[in-house]
């Protein structure tokens, strides 16, 4: 070999050295970027959903934290929901009890905004085998306008089914694609499909394209095999994770129903009707639900997410008349994905009225769509992908920042969090009762979280804040005989066996009015207070004094 030979192979050599090592700090680089990118992320969505306003839903799902299980669901306090989601708060609360009722049960959202992340991440990078499509699917979740609104902030049972059902269907899915799927997956994927829906009702329309799918999947095997191997392992996996359910169900049939499904069907839907005029906009029928829809569906990130769906689903059938398909034949669990989103899509108009937190469901679906897509793309197809993802990746982000970013700045301030603001609303309104020697007794309040708080003892008819109360004039006597409830027209009696020590007021004047007569007729003192403000009004707060009831 001649020197310039060797000369010229030292210097490719050194070349050839120099680009590995710009590879390997290149690599370092984004992957230190992506964990600071993640990081941020988190302590944005946090930060915003500790910030969150406190709504009246949560009313309804935070005081099971602290009542169970001395009291009974159904029986001792109205719960209008499948149960699930009021003992995962409860565990929350004892895992989390110095953050107080509410903090600890939108601690507990956030983990679930962690597991959903997760699950998306994890089910999109088993089927697709892409990093890149897994992130852009969990930026898409984040960035979806619904869920960084009620459905995902406040604590209530809108997001806890969702990586469950997430889970389910992409254990299915990926396991399926095998000749000889596992069964102690596929048990988990049902046992997950039920825990979804034991949190809340709708998330059962997870679960029927699935069992249909376990009949017909994988495609080339014997029936004989499929039974042995899909449907019996899924079918004892939905069995028990359904147990919870089952439990109450079969405790008292007819107590369960007349909360989860007869106030769904008929006074919850009457006093909406009677009194839609104090909610403008609200949607009682199709064409208010349709605008929904398209806001939850078409509309930010969700948009951006469809269209590159679309994009995908381009490139796919492009691949296959081309012949450079890959990642075998997934026409049946694409078929299973379209029929769960079709199926969720349609039975979230069946609620009356809608609300936007009816429409998140068909959205996690969408990612597990695109991971299918991407698996049918040939390499070649899939460089060309790289650059729409990551500019769709952009843009979600871009668009999201007026919501994640006082998230991330509020992380200063752990003192202005919601759940902070309603201990001191709790403190406050102990120290007023403590201040003027207000003999003992419950609370009454539609806000139960302020008083529950601070360990003060409330009504279990308002336990659950007002939605049993706003529906007495509309229940029947038959249904009413099952709720722990009071109207209007029972505070009288119910205040006459068990004198309020307090009543607080100032967040629903119509309903409230009873309340403040009923204060005023008994010469109950007004005490001013100031922590006790929240979005529906500022808390006006009447104890009893020792003159009181004469």
């Amino acid at each position: 070999m001649s020197v310039l030979q060797s000369n010229e192979l030292t210097v490719a050599v050194d070349e050839g050295s120099h680009a590995g090592h710009r590879q390997k700090w290149l690599r370092l680089a984004v992957s230190a970027a992506s964990v600071a990118g993640v990081a941020l992320l988190l302590g944005a969505l946090y930060g915003r959903l500790m910030a969150f306003g406190v709504r009246r839903d949560e009313m309804m799902f935070v005081p099971p934290a602290q009542y169970l299980p001395d009291w009974e669901l159904y029986r001792d306090a109205f719960f209008n929901h499948v149960p699930n989601v009021a003992w995962f708060f409860h565990y929350m609360h004892i895992a989390f009890s110095d953050q107080g009722l509410l903090g600890s049960a939108r601690t507990g959202v956030f983990l679930l905004w962690v597991l959903l992340i997760l699950a998306i991440v994890w089910t999109t990078l088993r089927i697709s085998r892409s990093w890149l499509l897994a992130i852009f699917s969990a930026v898409a979740i984040v960035a979806a306008d619904p869920l960084l609104g009620q459905a995902g902030m406040a604590a209530t049972n809108n997001l806890l089914p969702l990586p469950f059902a997430v889970l389910g269907i992409g254990l299915f899915l990926s396991e399926t694609m095998d000749r000889r799927p596992r069964s102690s997956l596929i048990f988990v994927a049902g046992l997950c499909l039920s825990l979804a829906a034991g949190s809340k009702i709708s998330a059962v329309v997870f679960i029927p394209p699935v069992a249909l799918a376990a009949f017909l999947l994988p495609a080339r095997v014997s029936l004989r095999a499929r039974l042995t191997g899909t449907v019996l392992p899924l079918a004892a996996g939905g069995l028990v994770g359904a147990m919870p359910v089952f439990w109450y169900l079969l405790d008292d049939p007819q107590l369960f129903l007349a909360h989860v499904l007869s106030f769904h069907t008929g006074p919850h839907i009457d006093y909406w009707i009677a009194n839609a005029a104090d909610e403008p906009g609200l949607a009682m029928g199709l064409g208010g639900k349709l605008q929904l829809a398209f806001e939850a569906w078409l509309a930010g990130g969700p948009l951006i997410l469809v269209t590159a769906l679309v994009y995908l689903f381009w490139v796919a059938v492009r691949a296959h008349h081309k012949g450079e398909a890959q990642g075998g034949d997934c026409r049946g669990q694409i078929g299973v994905v379209l029929a769960v989103i079709a199926l969720a899509a349609a039975l979230s108009f069946v609620p009356t009225p809608g609300f936007p937190q009816y429409y998140i469901q068909p959205l996690v679906c969408l990612p597990i769509l695109g991971a299918l897509l991407y698996r049918q793309i040939g390499a070649q197809d899939r460089q060309q992908v790289v650059p729409v993802l990551c500019a769709s990746m952009l843009v979600m982000l871009v668009i999201s920042l007026p919501r994640l970013l006082p998230g991330l700045a509020g992380l200063a301030s752990p003192d202005k969090f919601t759940s902070a603001r309603m201990v001191r609303g709790g403190q406050e309104l102990q120290q007023a009762l403590a201040s003027h020697n207000v003999p003992e007794g419950p609370v009454a309040t539609f806000m139960p979280l302020y008083p529950m708080e601070a360990g003060l003892e409330v009504y279990p008819e308002f336990v659950s804040g007002q939605f049993a109360y706003r529906i007495a004039p509309y229940t029947d006597a038959e249904l009413a005989a099952f709720y722990r409830m009071a109207g209007a027209d029972d505070l009288e009696n119910l205040f006459g066996k068990v004198p309020p020590a307090a009543i607080l007021v100032g967040y629903e004047p119509d309903l409230e009015a009873p309340m403040v007569e009923y204060a005023q007729a008994n010469n109950y003192l007004e005490v001013p207070v100031s922590e006790l403000s929240n979005r529906y009004g500022q808390g006006r707060l009447f104890v009893r004094t020792k003159g009181g009831l004469d």
